[in-house]
């Protein structure tokens, strides 16, 4: 028979023995196994011209026995093989899954252990996530009847409590915050005229900036400052 590294081995059913027993008389074993883990063996039994079984005799001799159980799903496939009577079925599995892993570096199965921990937590996540969109859903501002031209229902829609409280910086920089939420293609709170209109209220807010700046309006309406009632 050939190892699962293409080199020559004594088969099973030529009379190799496991370590620390006699060799018994093989018998067909339906193993119980995932669909990609049994596709991956009969094309490395392919590849190497032999059968699964021989696979498996030269795999159990090579895997370690700290190698967890790939286990199986409750859609499992069966693969026939001549395995010593007795053998458990969790070393069967993972000798084979350490057998195709020897021959591709780039195969990984995960153990059915740590996939049910990380449907486990996709499924949290998920329902997080869900949670999250319904509250910025309550949350977010309702879309304005056509285009945004006032500068107050500009400045509301970016949080800010009227016209006179924010500069250049703090328009790009709550832009930068929203655009994230209403993205039409990647937002959470995905919104194709919230997002128009968020563009439209950041364009109208940064016009309005530059020319209260310009005029010496921004002085008269602008809130002092702390640090300016201090030295008052």
């Amino acid at each position: 028979m050939t190892a699962p590294d293409g080199s020559p081995h004594q088969g099973m059913d030529d009379g190799f023995d496991l370590p620390g027993r006699s060799a018994p008389a093989p018998r067909c074993h339906l193993l119980r196994c995932c669909p990609r883990l049994k596709a991956a063996v009969l094309r490395l039994a392919a590849a190497r011209g032999c059968d699964p079984s021989d696979i498996a005799g030269a795999a159990l001799l090579l895997a370690p026995a700290a190698l967890p159980d790939p286990g199986f799903p409750e859609a499992f496939e069966t693969l026939v093989l001549r395995l010593p009577a007795g053998l458990e079925e969790g070393a069967a599995r993972r000798a084979l899954a350490a057998a195709v892993a020897l021959a591709d570096p780039s195969w990984r199965l995960v153990p059915r252990a740590e996939l049910d921990r990380l449907e486990g937590a996709a499924e949290s996540l998920a329902y997080r996530n869900k949670a999250l969109t319904q509250a910025l859903e309550r949350v977010s501002f309702r879309p304005l009847d056509g285009q945004v031209t006032q500068v107050r229902d500009a400045a509301q829609l970016f949080g800010f409590v009227n016209e006179w409280c924010f500069d250049e910086d703090r328009v790009v920089k709550r832009f930068r915050e929203l655009a994230p939420v209403y993205h039409p293609d990647t937002g959470v709170v995905a919104c194709r005229e919230r997002m128009a209109q968020l563009i439209e209220a950041r364009n109208l807010l940064i016009r309005h900036v530059r020319t209260a700046y310009s005029s010496g309006a921004w002085v008269g309406r602008r809130p002092p400052s702390r640090e300016g009632s201090r030295e008052g």
